[in-house]
C-alpha cells in the first residue's frame, strides 16, 4: 500500500484512542499490531502518535472526559465551515475548532443527534491523517453503531455530504456510507444483541492475519474479547477491548482497497 498523503473531503482519515493509562495502551497496541509510539513534545499534552513502518496510523492520549474509547475523525476541507453545519443538522458542538501543535492540522468535535461522538479533521502541512491503511496492523473500516440510524444519517449527509445505501442480505440492518460512488464507512443498526447500556459509537476495524490468534493475544496482553471471532463474507472478524476498556474490531480481511482509487 502506498504512502497516503491526502484524503478527500468527507473521508474518515484519522482515529485515536483515549486511555486511562496511555503507557499501557502503547505497550498493548505495540504487542497486538506492531505499533511504535515515540514520545511527543510537552506541547502535545501527553498525546502520542502510533506508527507502523515509520508512518502515522493512529493516536493515543489520556482520557479527559467520559470512558476510554476510540474516536473516528472525518477529513474536511474547512473545519470551521463544517462545524457550522453541525448545529444546522441537529448535532451538538462538543469542542470548538482548535489548531494542533507543529502544523498537524485543525480539529473539532461534534455529537450527532443519536449521541455518536465524531471528530472533524482539517489536514495540516505536517499531518493529513493515517498515512498507512488497509493492510495488516492498520485501519481498514469505520462503522457507526446506532439503534436508530434514521436519526443520525441526515446529520452526516448535511455535515459531510454522505449518502447511504442499504446492504441487501445483511444479517441485520446495515447501510454503507457512499461518497462520490465509493464506499467509505458503514452504519450498523444495533439490535437486541447489543446490551442496553451500549451507547451510539464509532467502531474502528483493523486488518489482522489471524482473528483467533489476535483475540488470544489481546487477552494475553491485558485486553478482552467482546465478541469472539465469527465468519463473514469478508473474512473472520471479532470485537475486542483494550486494557482500559476501549472497544475496537479486527478482521482477517480477504481483500482491501486503496482509499485513493475512486470511480471515474
Amino acid at each position: 500500500m502506498p504512502h497516503i498523503s491526502s484524503y478527500r473531503h468527507g473521508v474518515p482519515n484519522w482515529i485515536d484512542v483515549s486511555s486511562a493509562d496511555p503507557d499501557t495502551a502503547v505497550r498493548f497496541y505495540g504487542a497486538l499490531f506492531g505499533w511504535a509510539a515515540p514520545e511527543q513534545g510537552p506541547e502535545f499534552g501527553g498525546y502520542r502518535i502510533f506508527e507502523k513502518a515509520g508512518l502515522p496510523v493512529a493516536g493515543v492520549g489520556p482520557a479527559m472526559a467520559g470512558p476510554p474509547a476510540w474516536t473516528t475523525y472525518v477529513n474536511v476541507d474547512d473545519c470551521d465551515a463544517a462545524l457550522a453545519r453541525v448545529g444546522e443538522a441537529g448535532g451538538t458542538v462538543a469542542a470548538p475548532a482548535m489548531d494542533l501543535p507543529a502544523g498537524n492540522g485543525r480539529i473539532a468535535f461534534a455529537v450527532d443527534p443519536a449521541g455518536g461522538f465524531v471528530g472533524l479533521f482539517q489536514a495540516g502541512p505536517n499531518h493529513a491523517g493515517a498515512a498507512l491503511v488497509n493492510e495488516v496492523g492498520t485501519l481498514v473500516w469505520n462503522e457507526l453503531n446506532v439503534r436508530d440510524p434514521k436519526s443520525a444519517m441526515p446529520f452526516y449527509e448535511h455535515v459531510f455530504g454522505w449518502e447511504f445505501a442499504a446492504m441487501e442480505g445483511a444479517p441485520s440492518e446495515y447501510h454503507v456510507v457512499m461518497l462520490h460512488g465509493r464506499a467509505i464507512a458503514g452504519v450498523m443498526t444495533m439490535n437486541d444483541n447489543f446490551p442496553e447500556h451500549v451507547p451510539t459509537h464509532w467502531l474502528p476495524y483493523f486488518v489482522v492475519e489471524d482473528a483467533d490468534a489476535t483475540a488470544a493475544a489481546c487477552e494475553a496482553n491485558g485486553g478482552g474479547v467482546v465478541v469472539p471471532p465469527y465468519v463473514t463474507g469478508m473474512g473472520p472478524m471479532a470485537v475486542l477491548r483494550d486494557p482500559s476498556g476501549a472497544v475496537f474490531a479486527i478482521g482477517a480481511m480477504a481483500q482491501t482497497d486503496d482509499p485513493n482509487e475512486w470511480p471515474s
